[in-house]
């Protein structure tokens, strides 16, 4: 019995030398995380009515697409292009088709993606 308790504890010291070795490792690895220079800004798709409001918080200027994609590969674009730092906020018409959505944003290094109904 006294056996199998040190096969065991030696196993155990094992795995956590294992692992801490893997995440120190990890931690010294070469490049760095992109810098996310826009994300959603709160519930990012909020349906008022007949009306989408799209919110996005822009932390660094640059480019920035938002579309939505609906069921059956409906595509709706919100904005392509350039964007200040700051809220932005844009009213988008109810699409026509009601069932699961994906808004859609992507910068610089950066992609993010919110699910909602209609």
């Amino acid at each position: 019995m006294e056996t199998l308790q040190w096969t065991l504890l030696v196993g155990l010291l094992g795995m956590v030398a294992y692992v801490l070795r893997s995440r120190l490792k990890a931690s010294y690895a070469k490049g760095v995380a992109p810098r996310v220079e826009a994300d959603w800004e709160g519930e990012a798709v909020v349906l008022q009515g007949d009306v989408l409001e799209v919110t996005v918080k822009v932390r660094q200027e640059g480019a920035v697409n938002i579309w939505l994609e609906g069921p059956k590969g409906v595509l709706v674009e919100v904005h392509k292009g350039e964007l200040t730092s700051g809220v932005h906020a844009w009213s988008v018409a109810r699409p026509g088709r009601s069932g699961a959505w994906l808004a859609k944003l992507s910068c610089q290094g950066h992609r993010t993606e919110r699910r909602f109904h209609v």
